[in-house]
């Protein structure tokens, strides 16, 4: 049976950081408001198309040492060695940030070729390469600081780090530099520095977070442990980003750069669904690793269904939201924007998959099965790229979400699979239907007194949107929320 001192770890810190990524959600969307409506559609898919080489390349810096760090700190932690732990943080710094320094120079001296022989479409595109990629070292060297912080179970330095600091000092330079006259090359600047003083951050933090004195404490380096874990973890996130992001290169490889902007909003949008997904992950990877370990298997599984069913509750009523509302909320980007309703309804029935499962791939990944998770992402990455070659040269943006949205889908159908026959438990508590239930209900009654009303204009759409959450919420509350209920009202009445 799952203890409720887990649970209630899980939602406290789960709590803080899904209030954390939601901020950084805001913040990014904000960001991408005003971007947009300062450089237009077709700088904004230069940009795009920038960021998804960099987060492509980024899976290669951080190499997946990241979590590595996260598991090995764990595991030290408590066997109390606390030279391997520190030797843990100074291995995976090491290993990111010469990785990162590599392909960064890498990228800079091949960018003329890059823009000429593969990105003909997208005029300019060599520059921002270039500048884009200085943040690349930095932006590996801040999320194995986090890793490490993570490993402690405590969410709150990396949430302060990743998703209010850096993107609060993005956003904040985004609208200094756009105020002194410079347009993408601004947006390129303050991308740059954000990661470097996140970075600067998140090594003070490990710092602070340690559970013993770091400067005095003599590390003893683990770089061979920590490579060999991470080995199969970086080639199944390289599929993972692949799955995620080679929709962006590809539309970027056969359209022009207006069609990758537009797709780019689309995509900025479909992440709100996944806030829930990315915050409980987080925490549960930690807490999933520390179960196995310690053969409590039974616990596991009830944890597992437990975060699942958050998850998905948080993130149906954004999905239903998208399906109704698509190109008209798009139009907060910018007129032209609306173009891609139809891509953001099928980017995010993607995403509700991965909603549906939870964290179904940390479940192999933090029990020692990282490399069947490194098959299944390897085939159903070919899968992916497939799909978008053949649907975005037909249909466009709305191909390339599509190819998407079923890639996500097949994926976590193997995952659920495959944990089902190794482990014996699936996602899905019997309880699943109650979100099911108050989503179907809220969605019906909006659509038709939408109809009724008959409101076109995006403040009417969002006043719409405030009340389906209200009504969603007030049905969930009415259905029952069992264990959970009790566990929150815990972690508020102590103020936590």
């Amino acid at each position: 049976m799952m203890k409720q001192s887990t649970l209630s770890h899980i939602v406290k810190h789960a709590g803080f950081d899904t209030f954390g990524t939601g901020i950084n959600y805001v913040l990014m969307f904000i960001s991408s408001v005003i971007i947009t409506r300062t450089i237009g559609a077709e700088l904004f898919g230069k940009y795009s198309l920038s960021n998804s080489i960099f987060l492509i390349l980024g899976v290669f810096a951080v190499f997946g040492l990241n979590t590595g760090v996260v598991r090995l700190t764990s595991k030290y932690n408590a066997r109390r060695d606390f030279q391997a732990s520190k030797g843990t943080l100074l291995s995976g710094m090491m290993l990111s940030g010469g990785f990162g320094l590599v392909l960064m120079l890498i990228v800079i001296a091949l960018s003329p070729q890059i823009a000429t022989k593969v990105f003909k479409n997208v005029e300019g595109i060599s520059w921002v390469l270039r500048i884009h990629m200085i943040a690349l070292p930095f932006y590996a060297l801040m999320l194995v600081a986090d890793g490490y912080t993570q490993g402690f179970k405590s969410l709150k330095y990396s949430v302060t780090v990743e998703f209010l600091t850096r993107p609060v000092v993005r956003l904040v330079l985004v609208i200094v530099l756009f105020a002194i006259g410079l347009r993408l090359r601004g947006v390129l600047y303050a991308t740059v520095i954000s990661y470097v003083l996140a970075a600067l951050l998140g090594l003070y933090f490990a710092i602070r977070i340690s559970q013993f004195d770091f400067f005095r404490t003599k590390a003893r380096l683990v770089t061979n442990e920590l490579f060999l874990y991470s080995l199969p973890l970086v080639l199944a996130r390289f599929m993972n980003v692949i799955i995620a992001r080679s929709n962006t290169i590809l539309v970027g490889y056969f359209k022009e750069s207006t069609s990758t902007g537009l797709f780019g909003a689309a995509v900025t949008v479909a992440a709100f669904i996944s806030i829930s997904l990315n915050s409980f992950a987080r925490i549960f990877a930690p807490i999933a690793s520390d179960l196995w370990e310690k053969q409590r298997l039974g616990e596991l599984s009830e944890t597992f269904k437990a975060v699942t069913k958050w998850v998905f509750s948080i993130g149906l009523p954004i999905f239903l939201i998208f399906e109704l509302f698509s190109p008209i909320l798009l139009r907060v980007f910018g007129a032209e924007f609306a173009r891609a309703g139809t891509t953001l309804r099928f980017l995010a029935a993607g995403q509700i998959v991965n909603a549906l499962v939870g964290p179904v791939g940390y479940v192999l990944t933090m029990t020692g099965r990282q490399k069947l998770n490194l098959v299944n992402s390897i085939i159903l990455a070919g899968v992916n790229v497939s799909l978008n070659i053949v649907m975005i040269p037909r249909w466009g943006i709305n191909g390339a979400g599509l190819a998407t949205a079923l890639s996500l889908a097949l994926i976590n159908i193997v995952r659920v699979i495959e944990v089902k026959i190794i482990y014996g438990f699936t996602p899905f508590r019997s309880d699943i239907y109650k979100p099911v239930l108050a989503g179907c209900i809220t969605a019906a009654s909006i659509y038709f007194l939408n109809m009724y009303l008959g409101l076109m204009s995006l403040k009417g759409t969002l006043l719409l949107c405030i009340a389906f959450l209200c009504i969603y919420l007030g049905l969930l509350y009415m259905l029952g929320l069992k264990e959970e209920k009790q566990v929150v009202l815990r972690i508020l009445r102590r103020g936590k």
